[in-house]
């Protein structure tokens, strides 16, 4: 390194040769004495490099070839010209890049997250004007663009209420499932082995979701009524009518069952509670329950099974709540 050279400009020197990738394993291990033999070398390669960390966010690879450009051009207009007073000349030129970049490139929006812990629900509201009801143990992403809102649930289950607006399609993804719409309500529940797609209003059409951005196959087009299934592995959908109260119980703290075998009411309320229940009888696996679950209390949850259903209720040490069928003195 040329000592003649002033201190920042070895310190935008060293970062050029740090970001082009070309910097050898002595280069860098030079580099690392060379920080550390005086606090002002360290000081002034760590002020560049905050720099540019404030900058991935419009594009760290997008702009890395302009600023090591920008670092030579620095460097080379203090040693002609010395018209530039330490690292504030550095960073105007960053901030030149950073203005042609913008015009060229257009940002990832920033992702909001939001999610609810296991029996917690909760009502979100977009920045768009539509309004998300969360159910347990669920998690939603939104990456919102001038001509996309993206939102891609990663757990769980939640109910849209999408404010209309035809110029900017709102795209729900759940797992491999792919929902998109202008203005509607509907419901989405992300399973283990098939994702649940419930239409209260509107229109929307469910895809399979593909990969690097290609539009996906579109499996089905709902209106109000309808649901689809979606099985990915399979590659198929079913689509049927549905018991709105039933599908939608969940946002007013129930649950309704229709003739359900006890093992499927069981896997379903074990989304809702920190004590999971159990079937410790395979005679009972497929007991039909009819009726309607308080999710806001376990114990009367179990309390109604065990009334309703001939069932006993054994709690273990652990927490699990093992279902048995009742003995018949």
């Amino acid at each position: 390194m040329n000592q003649r050279m002033d201190i920042n400009e070895q310190a935008a020197a060293w970062v050029s040769k740090l970001l082009s990738g070309k910097a050898s394993r002595d280069e860098k291990r030079a580099n690392a004495v060379w920080r550390a033999e005086d606090q002002a070398h360290d000081a002034a390669q760590a002020e560049l490099e905050v720099m540019l960390a404030k900058l991935d966010q419009v594009g760290e690879h997008m702009l890395q070839e302009q600023m090591v450009a920008a670092l030579h051009a620095a460097v080379e207009a203090k040693r002609s010209r010395r018209m530039f007073a330490g690292v504030s000349s550095i960073a105007a030129t960053f901030v030149a890049a950073v203005a042609l970049s913008v015009a060229m490139w257009s940002p990832a929006p920033d992702a909001q997250y939001y999610e609810t812990a296991v029996g917690e629900r909760r009502i979100v509201q977009l920045e768009d004007g539509s309004q998300v009801q969360l159910n347990t143990n669920s998690k939603l992403k939104t990456e919102f663009s001038e001509g996309v809102r993206h939102v891609s649930l990663e757990r769980g289950e939640a109910f849209f209420e999408v404010a209309h607006n035809k110029e900017r399609p709102f795209v729900v993804n759940a797992g491999k499932t792919d929902v998109t719409v202008l203005g509607t309500q509907f419901n989405v529940r992300l399973g283990a082995s098939s994702n649940l797609v419930s239409v209260l209003s509107g229109l929307v059409a469910v895809s399979q979701h593909a990969r690097d951005g290609q539009a996906g196959k579109e499996l089905a087009r709902l209106t109000e009524g309808q649901q689809v299934e979606h099985m990915p592995s399979m590659n198929d959908a079913v689509v049927s009518e549905f018991d709105e109260s039933s599908v939608f119980a969940w946002r007013t703290g129930k649950a309704m069952y229709e003739k359900t075998p006890l093992v499927e009411v069981v896997e379903d309320l074990n989304r809702y509670f920190k004590s999971p229940l159990e079937i410790a009888d395979d005679e009972i696996e497929n007991l039909p329950v009819t009726g309607t679950f308080n999710l806001n209390d376990q114990n009367v949850v179990v309390d109604a099974l065990e009334s309703a259903f001939s069932l006993m209720a054994v709690k273990r040490i652990d927490g699990v709540i093992l279902l048995y069928a009742s003995q018949n003195e």
